[in-house]
């Protein structure tokens, strides 16, 4: 927020330059390139920033239209003189202007443009570029005060600071307007630059403390919810952004992984769960189950209400590579729930041990299968053919892994070894269970060459 409050200052400055000669030019090109790239090419973006520019630039255009017979009213600066002894009042006024343009920059760009003019003497407008950076403060807490409270804290962080500088400026309001009179610069540039320094100010001054800002901000916005309740609330689905496909896209991907990682935990702990005789291990892994089929269904209606919206044909292909992997995570978290920690319970209500050899086997089966669930993550962001043939190479050697290993079992069982007598039916149900993960994982690959061949 702070390298965002910087940068748009800056860009004020580039701005007050009279470009509206590139606006045409921009609007022209970006059309161009939507329509060049409107198969759902990621170059689609590009053009879109492009237009994105092009509006501003209209949209600077438009205001400076609007406010030029501002610069020759007779009346304005009668009704605007009397705020230079209310700065309070001054920075309400130029705020809510502010918020009204639902823009700092086109605020900030016409209180320099009156200032040039006459119309605004130089210290109201100081203050009134401080009721503008307190303004543009309020535009996004705003759009955000019936979300989370997550969502809150960092506007309301961003209020915290700019309400800060404009306090200390109003304090130093004399110093500020004696050494602004004895710049050589236009009035228009000394405003611009106060709001430079402003914003400059800004980050010289809470970037040591942002770890303090940020914990006021969780107090004066505190999450309501349990970590309990958080744990089964998807954390990027946004229902706002449904009508964008790309972005919807981009967020469910993101949930997928974040249900990869839930299974990535649970595969973890199974190890611990099958080796050693821990009922709380087991349970906690089947509450991870849970939370992964709440998420899961939630994902699931996300993609069916994003399948509705009109979609180019990459993103459908897209968002149903994410539909397979998301319902392979789910199924391969069913698989270690209901199956594989049955085994755990079945071995530790026995209370029996594997031989040093199995154990080594599973551990190293085990390994493979973490391996592959990490790559297989890899792939579904990367969507790398090399990546997925890998893969498959990985699940090709771990199938030899799971035919060594019976082999290896038999032999035991041959030998008589108590241990491996005692375990020989959970030896391999481990093994096929921890197989069946790794199968689920795995058929993200045939997804991505699938793609890729049409």
């Amino acid at each position: 927020m702070i390298g965002a409050d910087v940068a748009t200052a800056i860009i004020t400055q580039i701005l007050s330059y009279d470009m509206r000669w590139l606006a045409p030019l921009l609007l022209s090109s970006g059309i161009i390139l939507h329509l060049i790239y409107d198969d759902g090419s990621h170059k689609r973006f590009f053009a879109r920033i492009i237009m994105g520019l092009g509006f501003i630039l209209t949209a600077l255009a438009i205001i400076r239209e609007a406010s030029a017979p501002l610069a020759h009213s007779e009346t304005l600066p009668l009704i605007l003189a009397p705020l230079e002894a209310e700065p309070l009042l001054a920075i309400l006024i130029a705020a809510i202007l502010t918020y009204m343009m639902h823009s700092g920059l086109s605020a900030v760009l016409l209180f320099a443009t009156l200032a040039a003019t006459g119309v605004l003497s130089l210290e109201l407008a100081i203050m009134f570029v401080v009721g503008a950076n307190v303004g543009v403060a309020l535009i996004p807490m705003v759009a955000v005060m019936r979300d989370v409270p997550q969502a809150v804290q960092i506007p309301l962080g961003n209020i915290i600071m700019r309400m800060s500088v404009g306090i200390i400026v109003l304090l130093s309001l004399p110093e500020i307007k004696a050494f602004m009179n004895g710049l050589d610069w236009a009035n228009s540039q000394k405003i611009i630059s106060i709001h430079i320094a402003y914003n400059c100010l800004l980050a010289f001054l809470f970037l040591p403390f942002v770890g303090t800002l940020a914990k006021i901000c969780e107090r004066l916005s505190p999450n309501r919810e349990t970590e309990e309740q958080l744990q089964l609330k998807p954390r990027y689905l946004d229902n706002k952004t449904l009508n964008t496909p790309s972005i919807a896209l981009s967020c469910a991907m993101r949930e997928t992984l974040h249900l990869a990682e839930i299974l990535s935990d649970m595969a973890d702990k199974s190890l611990d769960a099958i080796t050693h005789h821990n009922p709380e291990t087991i349970d906690a892994i089947i509450v991870k189950d849970d939370i992964l089929d709440i998420i899961f269904k939630a994902t699931k209606d996300y993609l069916i209400k994003l399948s509705r919206e009109e979609l180019s044909d990459n993103e459908a292909a897209k968002l149903m590579v994410i539909m397979n992997f998301a319902t392979n995570i789910e199924n391969a978290g069913d698989i270690i729930s209901k199956s594989l920690m049955v085994t755990a319970s079945k071995k530790a209500k026995n209370q029996t041990q594997f031989s040093d050899d199995g154990l080594a086997e599973i551990k190293s089966i085990h390994k493979k299968v973490m391996e592959n669930i990490a790559l297989a993550q890899s792939l579904f962001l990367s969507s790398d053919p090399a990546l997925a043939r890998t893969l498959l190479d990985h699940k090709k050697g771990l199938k030899n892994a799971e035919i060594e290993s019976t082999e290896n079992h038999m032999k035991r069982l041959k030998k008589g070894l108590p241990q491996t007598i005692a375990t020989s039916g959970i030896h391999m149900d481990v093994i096929r269970d921890v197989r069946r993960v790794n199968t689920y994982i795995s058929a993200i690959a045939y997804s991505v060459l699938d793609n890729k061949e049409k």
